[in-house]
């Protein structure tokens, strides 16, 4: 276990044996690699500031996963910087597994500032407590996506990217498999953990890893933990972890496998240029459950979103099955149609969303198909309970089915100032597949409790609707039309018609409170304690 030294140039001294600060190598170039040079187990210090005309690489210096290489610019007297002066095709080149870059600054040109890229397949890369500065056309880590190239156990933790344009891809992170040649490259236990995002833009997200519509299908992400991630004022979507999203193709469901999306924050998230003009917090598409033993469900959990625009809104969800719970995200716009709190897009299956609060999801204006609490499409065995949408355009949207059966279980959720429809539903939908049931609607003003297009809907019952106008093609089935719930600043309602006077039954609302028959109505229950919840357990 070594520790050498590298330094800009040959200028500190005649004797450069990259074995002390004062005799450290001069220039990439001169580094010695395996052997008698950087070898397993050792550590390399990047000192003072390089200048990266060319690519450089790190050589092959025989490390494994119980004794890897550092390569650090946290060395404190000289810290270590690399930026790439050169246009074009110019970065730190990373092909060798079980390596490990930690505490150093690069800045990109016109390219990545850091590409990984496996000659077959890349090991345990670890990344950590870098500073990123973006460039201009490329994504600020990228991950090469050719034939035959594969990675396993990626680490990037507590790194700071700062600005960048990442071109049509990725801004920050981004792996991209192809459509054109049906190139094979699979990703397999990433994660992306603790780092900041600030002003990084692309022409589809922030952190992308994706294949594209029409991919290889034995292309394939499996495991990937997306955690406690800061992401601020970037001109284009958060993340999109998808694979592939958007043609409406059946047999994407599942193709990855195994995803855990928890804790990241999203403040001031704009549209991108791009002609679909991606933008908002999270578009995640094409995970089954997990493969290995411990991973755990799909979660996507305790995220948290301000000031978002764009078409994903906070969460647009493709091809899998996922629990949503305990996110919290506030004024949600778009500046064409979407921009919703919980899209559930094409093949999404066997989902559920409970305990999410939304505030103000505004929308398009001047768009039917913008600004709903809950969206549902072309989406299946869909459930929604618990869930408090605080001022939205329309409270539950159903529309096309295209190519999977369309259903949901939308119970026990509060939707509050719509200003267009309480529930709106295409000609188009499978109507007979969506219940309705139990949920709390008020109106912004006397617009249609429930709107729908070519009638026979027959799935909405005991609900509460206050301040709406009549139904449009729907006679609204609710014993509680027309009477103020008198909710409280948890949401809770105080009227009397809305008080449960049933017994536990199972499941639990937004607080975690139980369910009861006959049902209490709404997101909230409205007590805070009974003895029931003391003697009563899930």
């Amino acid at each position: 276990m070594t520790t050498w030294y590298v330094r800009p140039d040959t200028s500190h001294s005649e004797i450069r044996d990259g074995t002390s600060h004062a005799t450290a190598w001069g220039g990439w170039p001169s580094i010695v690699w395996g052997g008698a040079g950087v070898a397993a187990g050792d550590t390399l210090y990047v000192c003072g500031a390089h200048n990266i005309a060319s690519t450089i690489s790190i050589g092959n210096h025989g490390a494994s996963a119980s004794s890897r290489v550092t390569i650090s610019g946290d060395y404190a007297p000289d810290p270590g910087s690399m930026k790439v002066s050169a246009a074009g095709a110019v970065f730190l080149l990373v092909t060798r597994s079980h390596t490990t870059l930690d505490g150093l600054t690069i800045t990109a040109n016109t390219s990545n500032g850091l590409y990984l890229y496996p000659t077959t397949s890349l090991v345990g890369i670890t990344i950590r407590r870098c500073k990123f500065h973006g460039g201009i056309g490329g994504a600020i880590v990228g991950l090469s996506a050719v034939n035959g190239q594969n990675y396993a156990d990626l680490s990037i933790t507590n790194n700071d990217f700062i600005g960048g344009s990442g071109g049509p891809l990725g801004g920050a992170i981004s792996w991209t498999v192809a459509a054109s040649g049906s190139p094979v490259s699979t990703l397999s236990r990433v994660t992306i953990h603790g780092n900041s995002f600030t002003g990084c833009a692309a022409g589809r997200a922030v952190v992308q890893l994706r294949l594209e519509d029409g991919a290889n299908l034995s292309s394939k992400m499996a495991d990937i933990v997306i955690t406690d991630n800061i992401f601020r004022n970037c001109a284009t979507l958060g993340m999109e972890i998808v694979g592939p999203s958007l043609t409406g193709n059946p047999s994407y469901y599942g193709i990855n496998t195994g995803i855990r999306i928890t804790g990241n924050k999203f403040y001031d998230m704009t549209n991108t240029n791009a002609a679909f003009n991606l933008g908002g917090a999270m578009g995640i598409g094409g995970f089954g459950p997990s493969l290995s033993e411990d991973f755990g469900s799909n979660v996507i959990a305790r995220n948290e979103a301000y000031r978002l625009i764009g078409p994903s809104g906070f969460l647009n969800l493709f091809y899998g099955t996922y629990r949503i719970f305990d996110n919290y995200a506030e004024d949600i716009v778009a500046s064409q149609a979407d921009g919703n709190g919980l899209l559930f897009d094409h093949g999404c299956d066997n989902t559920v969303a409970y305990g999410n609060y939304f505030r103000r999801v505004i929308g398009n204006e001047a768009t039917e198909n913008s600004g709903c609490g809950i969206m549902i499409l072309d989406a299946a065995n869909i459930t929604a309970y618990g869930n408090i949408f605080d001022g939205c355009k329309v409270g539950v949207f159903i529309g096309n089915k295209k190519d999977t059966p369309q259903s949901s279980n939308l119970y026990n959720n509060t939707f509050l100032n719509c200003s267009f429809a309480g529930v709106y539903a295409l000609s188009t939908a499978n109507k007979l597949g969506h219940l309705v049931r139990n949920n709390i609607f008020t109106a912004a003003r006397p617009v249609p409790s429930a709107q729908v297009a070519g009638g026979g809907w027959t799935g909405e019952s005991n609900n509460a609707f206050h301040r709406f106008g009549s139904g449009v093609g729907h006679t609204v089935q609710a014993p509680h039309l027309g009477v103020d719930p008198e909710l409280d600043s948890d949401y809770r309602p105080h009227s009397a018609v809305h008080k449960r006077t049933g017994t536990y039954l199972g499941g639990k609302d937004h607080y975690g409170k139980h369910f009861y028959d006959p049902p209490n109505i709404g997101g909230v229950d409205d007590v805070s304690a009974t003895p029931r919840y003391l003697l009563m357990k899930p």
